[in-house]
């Protein structure tokens, strides 16, 4: 299995993560398109900030093609108010740019703002690079452009064993630390909102019966089978545990009585301290705050569909054994045939405006621990 490494997408160098201060999603996005119709917009996100860590799980292997640019709708809005934030932004935004734009007011609204829009695009094409990646945004009557920037997630997949958490509670010696991982696991699950292989909804449900399917019609070796099987069995127990409201209940109890035996002990503290710090600064807060699909939001000019969030992030069975291998071989093998990949987004105001909860702290954290996570298992015996 490889090491997850960070790339540079789009032809461009993705910046290393940086601490921000916490806060939530930045207002509602405008696309930059040639019909505009009123006022409608989805909450979004923030930039291409890449991991630096060496994380001990599968590469993605695939690149994408540049962003493309969004639709928008523009209904049920304050025209007055509309018209008059969005050429006083479009002020702001062709000084920056220093592009000279004809004024087109005096075609009746949305249309001038359709045709502006489409002015501003064709000129910011010409003297940019990341010019898709400027959106209008409108929050609380207030229209301004901004930048998209994404959280870089390294194309990596981040999926999460049961198997060995198994085999800690099943052995009175590892039984203490195996409770410790398992609240971690319960917060994963039922605040996170990770979802669990073993489920309906799953990608990864879907690749393991598939895998299964193959395994019925063609055969594998003994490991492979049996590999399938647990995959089956101890996953629908492990699921019921994890489940299980005590192990989130008992999170802090478990943080405080646990003592290290040995260097495994020591390195499954550290991680259970970092969720249980991300659980009690962010207690009701799923991974997918800031994840808003490019789909719903993107022309694609592509006839293959986006990599959600789901398709990276998961639990698993194992990540060791012939079974996983096959696993990643084929979720590789799909997935690379995909257009783009969502992560979590939000925008940043070219006119300097704050705006509360608009940075990747939560994100931050949270990817690095799945990091030490994934790492502690696969540089276990278990």
């Amino acid at each position: 299995m490889d090491h997850a490494k960070t790339i540079s997408r789009n032809g461009k160098n993705a910046e290393k993560r940086n601490s921000a201060s916490t806060a939530q999603a930045a207002g509602q996005f405008r696309q930059l398109d040639k019909q505009t119709k009123g006022c409608r917009g989805n909450p979004q996100g923030q930039k291409k900030v890449c991991t630096p860590y060496d994380v001990a799980n599968a590469f993605l292997k695939m690149q994408f093609p540049k962003r493309l640019h969004e639709i928008e709708e523009v209904q049920d809005c304050d025209k007055l108010t509309m018209e008059r934030e969005f050429y006083k932004s479009l002020s702001n935004i062709t000084k920056k740019f220093e592009l000279k734009l004809h004024d087109l007011r005096n075609i009746p609204f949305p249309y001038n703002i359709a045709e502006s829009l489409t002015a501003l695009r064709l000129g910011l094409k010409n003297n940019m690079e990341d010019w898709k990646e400027v959106r209008l945004m409108h929050d609380n009557n207030s229209t301004y452009f901004a930048r998209e920037e994404r959280y870089c997630t390294g194309m990596t997949l981040y999926y999460i064993p049961v198997i060995p958490l198994y085999t800690l509670l099943q052995n009175k010696k590892t039984s203490t630390v195996g409770k410790l991982l398992l609240s971690v696991y319960a917060y994963l699950y039922d605040v996170l909102h990770i979802p669990y292989y073993r489920g309906n909804d799953c990608y990864l449900n879907h690749t393991y019966e598939m895998l299964d399917g193959w395994i019925d019609d063609d055969g594998a070796d003994e490991e492979t089978i049996e590999d399938n099987k647990e995959a089956k069995k101890i996953g629908d127990y492990m699921k019921g545990k994890i489940k299980d409201p005590v192990n989130l209940c008992y999170f802090g109890r478990r943080i405080k009585n646990f003592k290290p035996k040995n260097d495994f002990d020591e390195l499954s503290f550290r991680v259970a301290e970092e969720f249980y710090e991300l659980f009690q600064n962010y207690p009701n807060v799923p991974i997918y705050r800031k994840f808003y699909p490019i789909q719903s939001r993107d022309e694609s000019e592509y006839a293959e569909r986006t990599v959600m969030l789901d398709d990276y992030i998961s639990f698993c069975a194992s990540i060791k054994g012939n079974l996983y291998d096959s696993l990643i071989e084929t979720v590789n093998s799909d997935l690379q045939e995909y257009g783009e990949i969502d992560e979590p987004t939000i925008f940043i105001p070219y006119d300097s405006r704050k705006i509360a909860g608009n940075n990747f702290d939560f994100e931050r954290a949270v990817f690095k621990s799945l990091d030490n996570l994934i790492r502690l298992w696969q540089e276990s015996i278990y």
